[in-house]
């Protein structure tokens, strides 16, 4: 039976708009997965995406499509009160301050709802910031992931009053698959399972790692292996795999999701992002909700979730070196895998499902 959390009148009043999520297909990362989780909790979750992935063309007319949708809606649904848009910097943002011009001019109460990993430097290598300030002021909320995304929306004038840090949301696994993971964590092999998930561009750092891997062949043979799923830039990614005859240590896995995220999930002990920018990744605080130790970098909101020596090890972004001894820390000490993990079962308790939409109902409830 279907746990709602979001009744059928709350919901009814509240448009999401966003990435397309119900797909298989490669979409919208992190932010699809959330919109997921959410999907679970609603009774009738309302939703207009905005982007796909495909080419440019199709890309605008998809957009275009989908605003005439949204006009239509806001104009004739007399229901809907709250137009909840999730966010990105660059060509989202652009296309998102559309959508929420749109719904302010026809009375609707808009939230913003940030994600972008980049927004700091969107924001700085823009040469209108006047025009991104205003589009947010118009927004009746501003939803951020963290205390330190807050901290920098007050520092560009943003009021702080209408600044809500909402914590991301992830989907527990159920404690028979978490019982399954503990028992096989001892006999398993290799000792050392590390998963990554994410985008294949340099930000999530997957570059870097498979450098160390390549660098540190020798010693991880037979007892590491890094099974890692995303899109972009495969044939690269296959290539490198076998030139460098990899295929005893690392697994590539195409684009993730469904039944196959799931098995990747049951199966790793250990996840690693070594980023360059983040928000606050639901890759992490899924590998968390499966009792994963985490290796990641102080950008975003990681380290509000990742403590490092506590639940896992935090790394420099692009120091190849501190990557290396963080997997080596749990090849030395594979003791710390299990501590480490219960560890992150216990931080991550505060995104599961109950909590983040009784916060999200109390905002929907105040503004509808």
């Amino acid at each position: 039976m279907k746990h709602i959390i979001i009744g059928k009148n709350l919901a009814k009043k509240v448009m999401m708009v966003s990435v397309i999520f119900r797909t298989t297909k490669p979409c919208g990362g992190g932010v699809s997965t959330v919109l997921e989780c959410y999907d679970k909790y609603f009774d009738g979750l309302r939703h207009i995406p905005t982007w796909k992935y495909t080419n440019p063309l199709n890309k605008a007319w998809y957009f275009f499509y989908h605003w005439v949708e949204f006009l239509l809606l806001v104009i004739l649904d007399k229901r809907l009160k709250i137009v909840h848009i999730h966010t990105a910097a660059g060509a989202s943002f652009k296309r998102k301050m559309i959508m929420a011009k749109t719904a302010k001019i026809f009375g609707k109460k808009v939230i913003l709802h940030m994600h972008a990993a980049d927004f700091v430097e969107f924001y700085e290598a823009s040469t209108n910031k006047e025009w991104i300030e205003n589009g947010i002021k118009a927004c009746d909320k501003l939803i951020v992931l963290s205390p330190q995304w807050k901290s920098f929306f007050v520092n560009i004038g943003i009021k702080e009053m209408n600044i809500i840090i909402l914590n991301n949301i992830v989907t527990p696994p159920s404690e028979e698959v978490l019982e399954k993971k503990r028992k096989q964590n001892v006999n398993m092999k290799p000792q050392l399972r590390f998963l990554f998930l994410g985008w294949l561009g340099k930000r999530k750092g997957i570059w870097d790692l498979l450098d160390v891997i390549i660098a540190h062949h020798k010693e991880l043979k037979g007892k590491f292996m890094l099974r890692f799923g995303g899109n972009e830039f495969e044939d690269k990614i296959k290539k490198l795999i076998v030139n460098n005859h990899l295929e005893d240590v690392a697994q590539f896995e195409g684009w993730v999701s469904g039944q196959k995220k799931t098995e990747l999930l049951e199966w790793a002990n250990c996840f690693i992002l070594p980023s360059y920018n983040e928000g606050l990744p639901i890759s992490i605080l899924e590998a968390m909700s499966y009792g994963m130790p985490v290796v990641s970098t102080p950008v975003g909101g990681i380290t509000e979730i990742v403590k490092n020596g506590r639940n896992g090890v935090i790394v420099e972004p692009g120091k190849k070196e501190h990557i290396w001894n963080a997997l080596k820390h749990y090849l030395d000490n594979p003791k710390y895998i299990i501590v480490e993990g219960k560890e992150s079962l216990e931080i991550v308790k505060p995104y599961t499902p109950d909590y983040v939409l009784n916060h999200l109902k109390k905002i929907y409830e105040e503004l509808s």
